[in-house]
C-alpha cells in the first residue's frame, strides 16, 4: 500500500471509455457485508470499483445503498472532521506528521486506491483512503475523505462529500467529489484504477470516557433490516465524468442468515 508516487493514490479519478463496446465495461462494482453478517445486526459494508480504461477524469462519484440500509442508526461519526477550506480547494496538502488529519471519532471508514499519473510512460502507485464524518454541505451531512499518499514524498490528499436521498428503493446516498488538484503533482492528471472501501468494521476504533478513564470500543457498523428482498440487496455505483458522460453499475448482496 505505501509504494508508488504520492499523488497517485489518492487521485479518485476515473475515466471514460473510448467506444461502444469499451462502454459496457467501463465500470465494475462489487459490493458486499462483513463477516458473520446477520439480519437486524450491524456489519460493515464493503464495496470496491475498477475502471477499465482511464482517459477522462471523474468528477463525482455516488454509492446508493438498498432499502433499508442507512447510516443514521450506525454508531458510525460521533465526531466531525473539520478541514481548512484552503485544503479541499487545493486537494493536495503535505503531511506534517504521522497522525491523523481528523479526529479517531470522525472515522466512518477505510479504504485503498490504486490509481496513476496520466503521463508517458503511466506510472501507477497506491494509498491507503479514509473517511469521516465532516461538517454539513449545502444542510447534508457532510464527508471528508483523505488519500494517504507515502513515496517518493507523503501527501494527503482531501476530497468533500456529503450524504444525501436518494431515489426511490434505495437507502442512503453517498456521494463524493472528485476534482482534479489545481497544481497537480508532476503536471499530470490523476486517474483511478481500482477502489475499495468499507464502511464500519473492526478496522475503525472510536475513544470515550468512562468513570473518568479512557477507554476504546469498536463502534456499530450499518444495521441490517429485519426482512431480506426476495433478489438479495441492490447496491448501484454512479461515476460521472468531466466530459458530461455517466457511467454506473449494480452489485446484488445475497441475503444473509437470521
Amino acid at each position: 500500500m505505501r509504494r508508488g508516487l504520492p499523488a497517485l493514490a489518492a487521485a479518485l479519478a476515473l475515466a471514460a471509455p473510448g467506444g461502444a463496446a469499451a462502454a459496457q465495461k467501463a465500470l465494475t462494482f462489487h459490493a458486499a457485508f462483513g463477516p458473520g453478517a446477520r439480519l437486524g445486526a450491524s456489519t460493515a459494508i464493503v464495496f470496491s470499483g475498477d475502471i477499465a480504461d482511464r482517459r477522462i477524469p471523474v468528477i463525482e462519484l455516488r454509492l446508493l445503498t438498498p432499502a433499508g440500509v442507512d447510516l443514521a442508526s450506525s454508531g458510525l461519526g460521533v465526531a466531525s472532521c473539520t478541514r481548512p477550506r484552503s485544503d479541499i480547494l487545493s486537494v493536495v496538502v503535505p503531511a506534517a506528521d504521522d497522525s491523523r488529519p481528523c479526529p479517531v471519532n470522525s472515522l466512518m471508514g477505510l479504504g485503498s486506491a490504486v490509481a496513476s499519473l496520466d503521463m508517458e510512460p503511466r506510472i501507477d502507485g497506491t494509498a491507503t483512503l479514509d473517511v469521516y464524518a465532516g461538517g454539513s454541505v449545502e444542510d447534508k451531512p457532510g464527508l471528508v475523505i483523505v488519500a494517504n499518499t507515502y513515496n517518493p514524498v507523503r501527501f494527503h490528499l482531501f476530497y468533500q462529500g456529503y450524504l444525501y436521498i436518494p431515489p426511490p428503493g434505495y437507502g442512503v446516498g453517498v456521494a463524493i467529489l472528485l476534482p482534479q488538484a489545481p497544481q497537480p503533482p508532476f503536471g499530470a492528471a490523476l486517474m483511478l484504477s481500482h477502489v475499495r472501501a468499507a464502511i464500519g468494521g473492526s478496522g475503525i476504533t472510536y475513544t470515550k470516557t468512562r468513570h473518568g478513564h479512557r477507554e476504546t470500543y469498536h463502534p456499530r457498523g450499518v444495521t441490517l433490516p429485519e426482512q431480506c428482498p426476495r433478489s438479495g440487496f441492490r447496491f448501484r455505483l454512479i461515476a460521472r465524468f468531466a466530459d458530461g458522460a455517466r457511467r454506473q453499475a449494480d452489485a446484488v448482496v445475497a441475503c444473509p442468515k437470521r
